[in-house]
């Protein structure tokens, strides 16, 4: 874990150096949140014919995310990483769930939506791009470590390969109940 941590801390720190900058911080932590990505998720699911019933597909795609974000927070608390922001640039921060880095809810609930929508309703696998777009955003705001990043994509994609097994073996099944 220490290998880890010093990868994590150098490309931090070299992010800090050559990347990170207040306007694009700004810029980035207003764009890169839950709700810009529900602005094009909502009227994609009303308006494409992948996801009808919408009153189906939609709950379904919110009962993953949210499962996915509580186990996320879990893990947080049990980690109790410090975010680069804190250990890297040493600001202080009041909000106590801004505090933990491990791993990160964004790069999860990105990637287990993205996985869901493309394996589980055959959307365009460009759709990945928006998880990566979290991720990276998360990095250069200096919210996140790598590792913090990889490892919610991790848990994310496995939730949504979960996902996508309920709804094809299972969900059929209880709705026919």
């Amino acid at each position: 874990m220490n290998l880890i941590s010093s990868i994590d801390l150098k490309l931090s720190v070299w992010i800090q150096k050559n990347l990170h900058h207040p306007k694009l911080s700004w810029v980035l932590s207003r764009v890169n949140r839950g709700e810009m990505f529900a602005l094009v998720l909502l009227p994609l699911m009303f308006l494409s014919d992948l996801y009808k019933p919408v009153y189906i597909s939609l709950p379904f795609v919110l009962i993953f995310t949210y499962l996915t974000d509580r186990l996320v927070l879990v893990l947080k608390k049990y980690f109790a990483r410090k975010r680069p922001l804190v250990s890297v640039m040493g600001k202080i921060d009041s909000n106590p769930d801004m505090k933990h880095s491990f791993p990160s809810a964004h790069s999860a609930n990105s990637i287990v939506v993205s996985t869901i929508l493309v394996f589980a309703f055959h959307e365009t696998p460009y759709f990945f791009f928006f998880s990566l777009f979290a991720g990276v955003g998360r990095l250069i705001t200096l919210h996140h470590f790598v590792s913090d990043i990889v490892g919610g994509w991790i848990i994310g994609f496995g939730i949504g390969l979960i996902a996508v097994l309920f709804h094809y073996y299972l969900w059929p099944y209880c709705l026919t109940l």
